[in-house]
Formats: C-alpha cells, structure tokens, sequence
C-alpha cells in the first residue's frame, strides 16, 4: 500500500491475492504498489524489515501490518512501524506514525490464457502518533493523505505494474510561533516482473522483478516561507523477488538511487533494502 520514508522513500507492503481459479497466485512490488485486494472476509498479516542508508546515518523499522477483505474487491489495512533512526552522534527508537489504508478494485478482467487485467484506486492517512520531540525525530507531527491509483497485468510468466499517488501533508504546528508543512508530493512506480519457471498453487514458486520508483516533493515551508534546502526530485531502481508456497510468501529487494536532484544541500540516500514474510489466512 502506502509508506513514508524520511528524505523522500516511499516503500509499499505487497499484497497477494489466493481467491481466484485458473491463475497462478498474484504478486505485487516490493517498493511500489499494485491492484489487488484480498478475498471477502480474508486477514492478511504481514512482518517486513526494511533499512535505509543514507550519507550520515540510517533507518530502520519492523513494519507490522494487517490486512482485511470487506468484499473481493474493497480492502483496509493498518501499519504500525517500530523504528530506529541513527544520524551521527543521535539516535531514537519507538513507534512512528500510523497509516490507515484502503484500496478499491473497480476493474478485473480474466482471460482465458492465463492473463489478468487490473485497475484499483488507492487512500491512506497517516496519524501523527510518532515522537516529535526525539532527536531524530519518529514522525512527522502532522496528519497526512494519499491517494492514487495503480494498474496490473499479469500472466502465467510475465509481471507489469505500474501507479500513481499525490501526498498531502498537513501542517506540524507543535510551536504556536512555528508551522512547518512538509512540500506535497507526487509518488510513481513502474516494475516488470517474469517467472522463472510454472508451478501450482501447492508447489513452491518463484517471480523477480526489477522496480523503479520516485517522489516528485515540493519544498517545505516554514510560516508559509519556502525553506531552500528542501523538496525535489529522486529516482530508484532495483531488482525484488517475491518467493510463494500456498498462503505464505516470503518477500525482498534493493534498490539504489539512478537520480537524485534535491534542492539546495540535502543529504543523499545510498541504498534501502526490505525484506518480509506474509499470511494470508
């Protein structure tokens, strides 16, 4: 679905979909996002680490996130991320912020090769329950929206994925004096996927990807005054795979940036890197 990284990472849960015959169990990127839903009254629950280096220092967080099918078509999900932030001589540890998630499916079509067409729209809101007043700090102090949409098409050997999202953040005004609105921005993913080889549902399978993702984020302001060093634009690619055996799946990928033109001096990313488990029950 939906996850917001300090300095501009946006990383997605993947989410698979069991409830359908005659097609091979449904993937989705790692970094992105993509159009399934999971079956009527299923629970999805899903444990990914993810890590971000950075020039100065990294992040880190155990994602715990749960997932829930109103209709085959219509899902809603809860993240709660435990993170670590390290710069330099700072470091903090604790609960960031919570995002509520929902997603629509409102296109699906099955061919009789094995192929399948999907189109679904996206929402999230991100809750400021992380710790503002830690050094570095665990959120953002701000009540946060996103909403998009994402497209796939899939078939017995090959993988296509691609969405769009705007973020719009909220102010953080935890100073009277001071209202700091992080710039809103434009998210994009695009991934081709193959399997190596055909299995069914009971045997193990196997699908790579090779992911490309960015954030288009205008600079934030500071009392409405634009802050130079801050905003722009940065790009991401990297191979994941996505490992299957019945309702569990194994996830996992890195990425490294092909484009970062940040405004001013910011500091740059070198690497993330995710790495999951998920149950569909």
């Amino acid at each position: 679905m939906f996850r917001k990284w300090k300095g501009g990472f946006i990383l997605s849960s993947s989410l698979y979909f069991l409830g359908f015959a005659n097609f091979v169990s449904a993937h989705e990127p790692i970094f992105g996002t993509g159009p399934h839903t999971i079956y009527k009254d299923g629970i999805g629950l899903e444990m990914k680490y993810e890590r971000e280096q950075s020039q100065y220092g990294y992040d880190q967080a155990l994602h715990l996130h749960a997932t829930y099918g109103l209709t085959p078509d219509w899902a809603v999900a809860v993240e709660i991320p435990q993170l670590q932030k390290v710069e330099e001589n700072q470091r903090a540890a604790g609960t960031g912020d919570v995002m509520l998630q929902t997603k629509w499916r409102f296109y699906r079509k099955d061919f009789a090769e094995g192929r399948q067409d999907q189109v679904a729209l996206l929402a999230a809101v991100k809750l400021p329950t992380g710790d503002t007043e830690s050094e570095p700090t665990l959120g953002s102090g701000s009540t946060d929206t996103i909403i998009g949409f994402t497209v796939g098409r899939e078939s017995r050997t090959l993988y296509y994925f691609a969405d769009l999202r705007y973020r719009m953040n909220g102010e953080n005004d935890k100073k009277a004096s001071l209202t700091l609105k992080k710039g809103n921005a434009w998210l994009y993913g695009a991934s081709f996927g193959f399997r190596p080889w055909l299995s069914e549902y009971w045997e193990p399978g196997l699908v790579f990807l090779m992911e490309l993702f960015g954030k288009q984020q205008a600079k934030n302001t500071l009392n409405n005054q634009a802050l130079e060093n801050t905003g722009g634009h940065s790009t991401f690619m990297g191979p994941s795979f996505l490992w299957s055996y019945k309702n569990w799946m194994v996830t996992g990928g890195v990425s490294v940036p092909v484009m970062q033109n940040l405004n001013g001096e910011q500091e740059k990313q070198q690497y993330q890197f995710a790495l999951g488990i998920e149950l569909h029950m």
